[in-house]
């Protein structure tokens, strides 16, 4: 018999600590704690894990991903680093010098195919230092976008620009996190 987790990927930052298993109620079997404390784990330590657990889903990014511009030789963002909760790297298009978009998937399975919807509701971007000299500033900003049109987020597009000149930068490497939020 296959298992189905109670509540939602986390993602979806719908769960709360009695999604996994955590109660206010909670006590230990006949009010007595581990028997053994290496290898159990009691009522009370289970609910604080629970809690934790769950401060830890609506908080963390769903991905994070180190990517390359390729403006010298226009082509599709190079994706050097990508961890994520779930899912392959979104897939990426050149707008410009500098200039990507980032689209994923509207929704996503877990490990028990539990389907989870995504929004888009934070990204943040940052720019590794050139390699080659002289060394200028460059500043990102972001943009989260509906392109599929469903009220939910699920691409962000990347600027990049050399503060020095004013101009897109030409093959920079960024840092994008992207957080999900309440679907």
């Amino acid at each position: 018999m296959a298992i189905v987790p109670t509540g939602h990927p986390c993602w979806v930052r719908a769960n709360n600590h009695t999604t996994y298993g955590g109660n206010v109620n909670k006590i230990d079997y006949q009010s007595i704690g581990p028997v053994n404390p290496r290898t159990d784990i009691g009522a009370s330590q289970f609910c604080r894990l629970a809690s934790d657990v769950a401060a830890i889903q609506l908080t963390a990014p769903f991905a994070a991903s180190t990517y390359l511009c390729n403006d010298t030789v226009p082509g599709v963002p190079t994706v050097e680093d990508y961890d994520a909760m779930t899912g392959a790297a979104p897939t990426g298009i050149r707008n410009g010098d500098g200039d990507v978009t980032f689209t994923w998937l509207d929704s996503y399975a877990d490990p028990y195919s539990v389907i989870g919807e995504i929004n888009i509701e934070h990204a943040e971007a940052t720019c590794h230092a050139p390699t080659a000299a002289p060394a200028t500033p460059l500043v990102a900003t972001v943009e989260l976008l509906d392109l599929s049109a469903t009220g939910k987020n699920e691409s962000v597009r990347v600027r990049v620009w050399d503060v020095a000149t004013g101009l897109p930068a030409v093959d920079p490497r960024i840092t994008l996190v992207v957080t999900t939020g309440v679907v």
